[in-house]
């Protein structure tokens, strides 16, 4: 009988990421937990060391070096210790140095390529050319839908072949949904960092068009890049527009508070001009809420029918959309109608389930060329 194969998963993200990111990992870690057969085990790999806490430059320096010193040392030796035949890594960065093991990393879009202004020029470049040298050496590049591999493959020069999409899946929220008590009146929701490519100067623009009973709440709060971060634009207008009392800014907030958020809302609206994926599209789904989403990138080959759409540049084509789910109209029902069918094709078991695959498929092909 043959050994049993240890499959590593990097857990560095767990304790870290508030956002996306923790949502991938932490659902993955859960969806492996039930994998676990004579074929496979899993083993999660946390670094020793806490991230350096702190805002100020020197803080960010300290960060910047803990995480490449563990992605290329700290990391493969634990992998190489724990008998890991493969080394799945979430966040773009896979090591270089594979010692007895193979990598396969996640890329969640093409970001860093698209919007380098986004983020520090002296990081980014290493950054990248960390991300590129470890994505070139594994067994397989994931990516979260079709349009973000086109865009990876586009963008970065690694192979569409070499490119594998598995798709995610909804967060699993806790069921206590009370309303929230600081808010009484219909509102619109968007969970979400506030970031530049999440558009939402538009949204608000739009959202100021709509009768003055109802509210626009963003849940999330302002990136760690300075240079992606929109705040200011997103502040200026709703000073512009005189929403300071309708337009709610929360912040992060606790998953059982974003549950509540969901249950309560009038209708979902995603106004991003890019997406890898676009995952609160699901989870709005799952509250059986009416979905506006741009008609661009990877949302309709993930919303398929349960959303509307509007063209992310066009200000007056989201307020009718929204003004549509205000009034309850027949198309907007008919998306509320498609969305249990849209939601079966996405699961967590179903993408832990590719992730092995592709990793027994990696250790076969390289088998064969050993």
């Amino acid at each position: 009988m043959p050994a049993k194969i240890k499959i590593a998963l990097d857990c560095r993200d767990i304790n870290i990421a508030t956002t996306g990111t923790h949502t991938y990992l932490s659902e993955l870690i859960a969806a492996f937990n039930k994998q676990h057969n004579n074929e496979v085990s899993f083993i999660f790999i946390k670094p020793f060391i806490a991230v350096m806490p702190g805002n100020n430059a020197f803080a960010k320096l300290i960060r910047h070096f803990q995480f490449f010193f563990y992605k290329q040392i700290t990391l493969p030796i634990l992998t190489f210790l724990n008998g890991a035949s493969v080394l799945i890594c979430t966040d773009y960065v896979a090591p270089v140095f594979t010692p007895g093991f193979k990598t396969i990393v996640v890329f969640h879009d093409a970001f860093f390529w698209e919007y380098p202004q986004h983020y520090s020029a002296l990081w980014l470049r290493m950054f990248k050319a960390v991300a590129l040298a470890g994505a070139k050496k594994s067994v397989a590049v994931i990516a979260p839908s079709e349009y973000a591999k086109k865009q990876i493959a586009l963008h970065t020069g690694i192979s569409a072949a070499h490119i594998k999409v598995v798709y995610e899946a909804p967060k699993t929220f806790a069921q206590t949904n009370p309303q929230p008590a600081q808010i009484s009146a219909p509102y619109f929701l968007h969970v979400g960092t506030l970031a530049k490519h999440k558009n939402l100067p538009l949204l608000i623009e739009a959202f100021a068009k709509l009768d003055k009973h109802l509210k626009l709440v963003l849940v999330g709060g302002a990136p760690s890049s300075v240079h992606n971060n929109d705040v200011p634009n997103i502040k200026a207008a709703i000073q512009k527009h005189n929403l300071q009392n309708q337009v709610v800014l929360t912040g992060y907030l606790s998953n059982a508070e974003v549950a509540s958020w969901y249950a309560n809302a009038l209708g979902y609206v995603f106004p991003s001009y890019n997406e890898g994926f676009g995952l609160p599209v699901l989870e709005a789904m799952q509250y059986k809420l009416p979905i506006i989403a741009a008609n661009n990138t990877c949302l309709p080959e993930i919303a398929q029918s349960g959303a509307l759409y509007f063209d992310p540049s066009n200000t007056d084509q989201l307020a009718v959309q929204m003004q549509a789910i205000v009034t309850n109209t027949p198309a907007v029902m008919a998306t509320l109608d498609a969305q249990p069918a849209v939601l079966q094709q996405f699961s967590w078991d179903k993408a832990a389930a590719s992730f092995v695959a592709i990793a027994l498929d990696g250790l076969k092909n390289a088998s064969k060329h050993a």
